[in-house]
């Protein structure tokens, strides 16, 4: 795979000596009007197909540029099985959906949230870079995604990698999302209905301009909405990510008091014995190239060899930048290690600790050659991790730690509204019922629905609805009851052969409702369950 090395617009953006050089392609040039357009679909839920996830859902500055839920979002790997070596750890997506917005099964999730198979990597720096997403699919030469134009020839891979979560079934959207689709969505949407706590930027933007259309007018002249603006916008964004304002920078700029001995001493370690500066270049810290370093078989997930058709880089992966690596919540592309500041490193032979160390993961077969086993060449574990508390330490960026500009946002409503909660006990047949409750319920959501799931093909359910609950649940003859049910509705659950009954039952919810919560119980007939009869346990469910 050869690296494209063309003359570009090169925008020196930090104010310090080690500069960090952004590519601001002249077909997308700065402005403060795209920019801000970028941050408000960047932190818009509403971008998603139903209303769950923004850009910022995944991508948070005050863990690195990362997914803070990353230990939670597990991927069952190649083998499709849960709890077995190549579990990686990803981000959450969406429920899978139909085109027709009906949820429906996932080969890997089945009806639960689905999670991607590698970790959110960074967007913060991202505007350094050739080639985006670990694989570097996301390529220099940006193409319109609704003409196949080419929109921009050289320093577009922002623009390419801003595009593919917004259509992606998993991440973002249902099967078979369009670019149709998502411009009609924002042309009705209020910008930012679903945040809280708007930045002053943005809400001198929006009195401006309180609607997309406008919006995209003050950035690009008329108010057509389309997939390349979009691009545009969002790269603007995140060209502005740049934590550039660490205590490395000040030291290299001339205040030798920034750093402490110890990460002095870590620099030392980093750019001499511990090689870490054969790959992590200054001040990028990244080579921009990729790398195999065996973590896990690379028929599991060729990475960058899928696209390159180079059997050498089967397995190889983008070199991460090292800028505020300690704020991650896991490392590596598929999450396999522990924080740097967790006590696992010493200890987890998957830790970035003990695979610089052995030199290794656990697939020798198609090591990159710049990977050498530090310990054979003398490095003690004490040194690599003190190259480590300088990674951690002295190139985090303590505004993107404490949110503060460029990396303050408006708030996302996911991380401060009620989340569902399940309780009580069910009774299982052939599945356990399910009540799907991941489209967020708030007042004025025309679009909310809910999934009922039960059974082992067509079958009958009851959703009794309440406004209280018992817990512990009551049982009758063994099937528990959760819910003091109010009222309850009938629902045929079709299924097909080896697949259990589902519905979507889609309930526009009134925008004058008060906040409040709402429990829910589904009983099915289920030939395989005691009596006939299966039962979900009890969801709470906040209208907020």
């Amino acid at each position: 795979m050869l690296r494209k090395i063309v003359p570009g617009a090169l925008l020196l953006a930090a104010s310090l000596p080690a500069q960090v050089p952004i590519y601001v392609p002249a077909e997308n040039p700065l402005t403060p009007e795209k920019v801000v357009l970028g941050k408000i679909l960047f932190w818009d839920e509403q971008l998603s197909s139903d209303d769950s996830t923004a850009c910022g859902t995944c991508h948070q500055p005050a863990f690195g540029g990362s997914d803070p839920r990353a230990a939670q979002a597990l991927h069952p790997g190649a083998d499709g099985i849960f709890g077995t070596a190549d579990d990686a750890r990803g981000s959450f997506g969406v429920t899978r959906q139909a085109g027709n917005g009906r949820f429906t099964a996932d080969a890997t999730f089945g009806f639960r949230r689905q999670a991607t198979h590698r970790t959110a990597p960074s967007h913060m720096g991202a505007a350094a870079a050739f080639d985006l997403f670990w694989d570097l699919r996301a390529g220099s030469q940006f193409l319109d995604p609704e003409t196949g134009a080419e929109a921009i020839p050289f320093g577009g891979a922002l623009e390419s990698q801003a595009v593919v979560p917004i259509l992606s079934p998993v991440e973002m959207g249902h099967e078979g999302r369009t670019w149709s689709q998502v411009r009609q969505k924002l042309q009705s949407a209020t910008p930012l209905a679903l945040a809280h706590a708007l930045t002053g930027d943005v809400q001198a933007a929006l009195q401006q301009n309180p609607t997309y259309p406008l919006l995209f007018a003050a950035a690009f002249g008329t108010p057509a909405i389309d997939a390349r603006r979009i691009a545009f916008a969002l790269a603007s964004y995140e060209r502005t990510q740049l934590p550039d304002d660490t205590p490395w920078d000040r030291y290299t700029a001339g205040d030798t008091g920034a750093m402490t001995p110890t990460e002095k001493d870590g620099w030392i370690v980093f750019q001499g014995a511990g090689r870490c500066s054969a790959c992590h270049w200054a001040p990028t810290f990244s080579d921009d190239l990729w790398h195999s370093l065996g973590l896990r078989p690379a028929g599991e997930d060729l990475g960058v060899g899928a696209f390159s058709d180079v059997s050498e880089d089967d397995g190889a992966f983008k070199t991460p930048t090292l800028r505020n690596a300690g704020l991650r919540p896991r490392l590596f592309h598929n999450g396999q290690s522990p924080a740097l500041d967790d006590p696992l490193q010493w200890t987890d032979p998957a830790s970035t600790l003990n695979v610089y160390l052995q030199g290794h993961g656990v697939d020798t077969s198609n090591l990159d050659p710049f990977l050498l086993p530090l310990q054979q060449l003398g490095v003690s574990a004490n040194e690599v991790f003190l190259a480590q508390e300088f990674v951690r330490t002295a190139l985090t960026d303590q505004r993107a730690a404490l949110q503060l500009p460029p990396f303050d946002h408006p708030t996302l409503r996911s991380t401060v509204a009620p989340p569902p909660r399940t309780f009580g006990q069910g009774r299982a047949g052939a599945t356990m019922p399910l009540v799907i409750d991941t489209v967020p319920a708030f007042p004025g959501n025309a679009d909310w629905k809910l999934g009922l799931v039960a059974g082992g093909g067509t079958t009958i359910g009851v959703l009794g609805l309440g406004h209280a609950s018992f817990e512990p649940g009551w049982s009758l003859l063994g099937l528990p009851l959760n819910v003091q049910i109010d009222a309850a509705r009938l629902f045929f659950l079709p299924g097909g052969a080896g697949q259990p009954g589902h519905t979507t039952w889609n309930v526009p919810i009134p925008a004058a409702l008060p906040p409040q919560s709402v429990f829910l119980q589904l009983f099915a007939f289920d030939a395989q369950a005691p009596f006939g009869l299966a039962a979900s346990p009890g969801t709470e469910l906040p209208i907020w």
